[in-house]
């Protein structure tokens, strides 16, 4: 089953892909990565951090991977898209991380000059994966529900990526490049769910239906290590949970009982 969203009628994220890349190069080649990482933290620090701290968990693997299974309950077609962005995006970001193992803002700046929420990271800066992740996975969901949510997905996504300059996890750049590759990489996997048959199969279909709903299980459980972010976790998983069993889960065990 083709999405119901066409890929021209998403236009609008193409140019929003390729205007953040060409940002990450004005920002790379002017030197002004940490500059503008301090002046963008400081004015993120005059909102409360439990807002910033939220965004950001909603920019989470798991976090998207339950919103993945909630969305795809109802537009099952959405099953096999996701399990091949888990892959692919799991090599972008992870390869990524490895080949520059880039210092994040905490290993190079004194505690003092800037406003930290959550972990002390140190490693592995470049791409920011929380970004990748939330852009990936709302660019993905806009592909199977009505043109009316591209706008509130894309606010979404952009406010859950500069969380990780508000947090003090990321630098500009890395957020930049880690955004745009998300949109890419969530529009190339659509693209070869409809190339390839093998990746619509039922096998492939119900790994990702199994994952997804551990993930949405496990959510509540789950440390962020961010504050205030416990009551999303459940509320997310809640409403996960319940949408993969009414949805999918007891139409497939009637189907084969």
């Amino acid at each position: 089953m083709n999405p119901s969203v066409s890929f021209r009628s998403l236009l609008p994220l193409y140019y929003i892909a390729f205007l953040l890349l060409a940002t990450a190069i004005v920002v790379a080649a002017s030197g002004a990565n940490a500059i503008l990482f301090v002046r963008l933290n400081e004015m993120a620090s005059e909102l409360p951090n439990a807002l910033w701290a939220n965004l950001t968990f909603t920019a989470d693997t798991l976090f998207v991977m339950a919103l993945l299974g909630a969305v795809a309950a109802r537009k099952h077609e959405l099953f096999a898209s996701s399990l091949l962005l888990l892959l692919v995006g799991t090599l972008f970001v992870h390869g990524g991380k490895n080949l520059f193992d880039a210092a994040r803002p905490a290993a190079l700046l004194a505690a003092d000059t800037f406003n930290l929420i959550g972990p002390k990271l140190k490693n592995h800066s470049f791409p920011s994966g929380h970004s990748f992740t939330i852009f990936a996975g709302l660019t993905l969901v806009s592909f199977y529900l009505p043109r009316i949510w591209l706008i509130p997905l894309l606010v979404w996504a952009l406010l859950g990526a500069f969380s990780r300059v508000a947090v003090g996890a990321h630098w500009p750049l890395d957020t930049l490049v880690g955004s745009a590759g998300g949109i890419l990489i969530a529009v190339l996997c659509v693209w070869l769910n409809q190339k390839f048959a093998a990746l619509r199969s039922s096998g492939w279909k119900m790994t990702s239906a199994v994952l997804l709903s551990i993930a949405a299980l496990y959510l509540p459980f789950f440390d962020s290590r961010y504050p205030d972010t416990t009551l999303l976790a459940v509320v997310t998983a809640l409403i996960a949970v319940v949408m993969l069993t009414r949805e999918f889960w007891l139409p497939v065990w009637r189907t084969r009982s």
